[in-house]
């Protein structure tokens, strides 16, 4: 029987040549450059620490800077040369759980964010964790009503999700072309011939769209497995997980997650660290034009002529966070099954009397990239770090 690890290879390189690229300008004509690199002793300098009241009404406590360091929040990992942003383990508060959101100083356009993550919060009840793109601040300095300059949640999912869930953000008048429905890993040629392998779960990205429930916005879900049909796999392997979020995707050693923001479209990878392509693409940590033509299918493709891409997605942050219950892990608590698994009524009672549930609630990002057209800038550079027991290294 063949390894997951061949199958995989097998895959990629399947849904590779069977990839159809009309003719984009934006796609063909110019290399991405890199421009930002905020991995390791780069990434801290580069972001605020988000220190207020939650806007999805989460039950946590977001901590500033000094605040997060003195309580091991933050920190460095030595050996991996990755950056660790974990959420307290050890207290009971009737406040909230303490945890960090983290805010890019600067904010970006079109353009490539690569982002090699080796561990996130896992599937635990009660955790909502994130990593996304946010409009900042206007012209003037104000912070824009949201979703007013758009939402990109790269990787997002709560309770014991275990499937990533990709999803756009904006105010009325911005719907993709569900003609780029797939389903599991069945590939079909969508807007601009360019498929995916995930499944539309809703295609207005409205947040306040009639039929689509509160905040939803246009959603695609990663595949949780792709089909021996396009793999050339032995007949006793027919399906091969594709761990995209949660317990699964710490367990299988993470891997990259690419977003590709164009003025005609958003795509997202998954590419496992277990892969072939990231071998032979990620693994050096040296690739300083990457070209996604070469990558396969994403697992999500947003599209079409109902968005002006442009308009709706403008000057974009990134952010990491884990907050706790809130507007979609509280809201899901009972339906989605945590109340009878924890046997506890509420997800605010779980998430303040059982602080060891949540030591695995952690991120840990050994790379975090942007590349885009055109000429290059000088990427941040981080002053030192006091080094600290163990593989952790203070902020």
């Amino acid at each position: 029987m063949r390894s997951i690890n061949s199958l995989l290879t097998a895959v990629l390189a399947t849904l590779s040549s069977n990839i159809i690229v009309n003719a984009l300008d934006e796609r063909s004509t110019t290399a991405y450059k890199l421009t930002d690199d905020l991995s390791y002793k780069n990434f801290f300098t580069a972001f605020d620490f988000f220190s207020e009241a939650d806007p999805t009404d989460g039950f946590v406590q977001y901590q500033t800077r000094s605040s997060a360091i003195s309580q091991n929040l933050v920190g460095f990992l030595e050996d991996t040369k990755s950056i660790f942003m974990g959420v307290d383990y050890k207290t009971k508060d009737p406040k909230g759980r303490a945890s960090v959101r983290l805010e890019s100083i600067r904010t970006w356009n079109q353009g490539l964010l690569i982002a090699d993550i080796r561990h996130m919060p896992s599937s635990i009840c009660g955790t909502w964790p994130a990593f996304w793109l946010l409009s900042g601040k206007n012209k003037d300095g104000k912070e824009l009503a949201w979703p007013v300059g758009g939402e990109i949640d790269v990787l997002e999912g709560v309770n014991d999700y275990t499937i990533n869930a990709v999803t756009l953000h904006t105010s009325t008048g911005c719907t993709v072309d569900n003609s780029t429905t797939s389903g599991q890993g069945n590939i079909r040629d969508g807007t601009n011939g360019l498929p995916f392998t995930g499944t539309m779960s809703t295609s207005d990205c409205d947040v306040a769209a009639p039929g689509q429930g509160k905040n939803v916005g246009c959603s695609i879900h990663a595949p949780s497995s792709l089909p021996s049909n396009i793999q050339t796999a032995d007949s006793n392997t027919p399906l091969m997980p594709l761990p995209s979020y949660g317990t699964a995707f710490n367990t299988a050693g993470g891997g990259i997650y690419a977003m590709e923001w164009t003025y005609t479209f958003i795509n997202v990878w998954f590419i496992p660290r277990k892969s072939m392509l990231y071998d032979t693409t990620f693994a050096s940590n040296t690739t300083t034009t990457p070209d996604p033509a070469t990558w396969g299918p994403p697992i999500a493709h947003f599209a079409g002529t109902g968005c002006d891409f442009t308009e709706r997605f403008k000057d974009l942050k990134i952010i990491f966070d884990t907050t706790f219950c809130g507007q979609w892990a509280g809201k899901e608590w009972e339906e989605g099954g945590c109340r009878a698994k924890t046997g506890v009524q509420t997800c605010e009672a779980y998430v303040r009397d059982n602080p060891a549930a949540f030591e695995d609630a952690f991120w840990e990002v050994s790379g975090l990239k942007w590349y885009q057209k055109g000429d290059d800038a000088k990427p941040v550079v981080e002053k030192g770090a006091k080094a600290m027991r163990g593989r952790w290294f203070g902020v």
